[in-house]
C-alpha cells in the first residue's frame, strides 16, 4: 500500500480516535455530574486537548432566550477577558457563528471583513452548540499547537459538538432537577417541622382539655351535692 493511499485511512482512524476520546470524557462527566460549571470546564478541557488547541471558551446564551452570550467556561484565557467577555448573537466572531448556526474556520486571510477590526485572530475554530434545534451557545478554540487548524479540524469539531450539545442540555436539565429537588426537600422539611409543631401544640391542647374536663366534672359534682336537700 502506498503512502498516498495510507494517509487518508490514518487520518480517518485519527478522527475516530479523537471523537471517541472526547465522547468517553463527556459520558464520564455526565455519570459523575456535580454541577453545570464543572461539566462545562471538563468538556472544554477535553476539547482543547483532543483538538490540540492552546486556549478556548464555551459561551452560553444567558438567560435563555435573551440573545446575550457570556463565557461559562474558559481555558488559557486571561481572567479579565473572561470576566468582561459577552456579546449579542450576530456580533463578533462567536455572535456571527451563533447567528449563522454553522461552524467557522478563522484564519487571517479568510476572515470575514466585518471581524477584522473587532478582534485579532490568527487561527481559530468556532462552532455553534445546538440541541434539538435550540441554540445554546458557541464553542471557541484558539491557535492549534504546531500548526494551523484546517478543514479536517472543523469537520471533527462539528461532529463532536453534537455530543457536547447533548451533554450540556442534559447537564442543564440535571441542574434544574436538582434545584427543584432541593426546593421541594426544603419545603418538605418546613412542612414536617410545622406538622411537628402543630402536633405538639395539639397534644398540649389535648392535655389542657383533659384538665379542664376534670375540673368541670368536679364542679358539676360539687354543684349536684350543693343542690340536694339539706340533711
Amino acid at each position: 500500500m502506498s503512502d498516498e493511499s495510507r494517509a487518508p485511512k490514518e487520518e480517518r482512524y485519527l478522527e475516530k480516535i479523537k471523537e471517541l476520546d472526547l465522547i468517553w470524557r463527556i459520558n464520564e462527566q455526565i455519570m459523575s455530574f456535580e454541577d453545570l460549571d464543572t461539566l462545562l470546564e471538563s468538556i472544554l478541557a477535553g476539547a482543547v486537548e483532543v483538538m490540540e488547541a492552546t486556549s478556548g471558551s464555551i459561551m452560553l446564551i444567558e438567560p435563555p432566550g435573551s440573545g446575550i452570550m457570556v463565557i461559562k467556561a474558559a481555558y488559557g484565557l486571561r481572567k479579565e477577558i473572561v470576566n468582561k467577555a459577552s456579546c449579542k448573537v450576530g456580533e463578533g466572531i462567536a455572535g456571527l457563528v451563533a447567528e449563522r448556526r454553522e461552524g467557522m474556520l478563522l484564519l487571517d486571510d479568510l476572515m470575514d471583513s466585518r471581524l477584522r477590526t473587532r478582534r485579532k485572530v490568527s487561527d481559530a475554530l468556532s462552532v455553534p452548540i445546538i440541541a434539538q434545534g435550540e441554540l445554546l451557545g458557541v464553542l471557541n478554540l484558539n491557535t492549534k499547537k504546531d500548526q494551523a487548524f484546517g478543514e479536517f479540524d472543523l469537520f471533527l469539531l462539528n461532529t463532536l459538538i453534537k455530543q457536547v450539545a447533548t451533554a450540556i442540555e442534559r447537564g442543564e436539565h440535571l441542574e434544574e432537577v436538582r434545584l427543584q429537588l432541593k426546593e421541594l426537600e426544603d419545603e418538605e422539611r418546613k412542612t414536617l417541622d410545622e406538622m411537628h409543631r402543630l402536633t405538639a401544640e395539639l397534644e398540649e391542647k389535648r392535655r389542657y382539655y383533659q384538665r379542664l374536663r376534670q375540673h368541670l366534672d368536679k364542679l358539676y359534682r360539687d354543684l349536684s351535692a350543693l343542690s340536694g336537700p339539706v340533711a
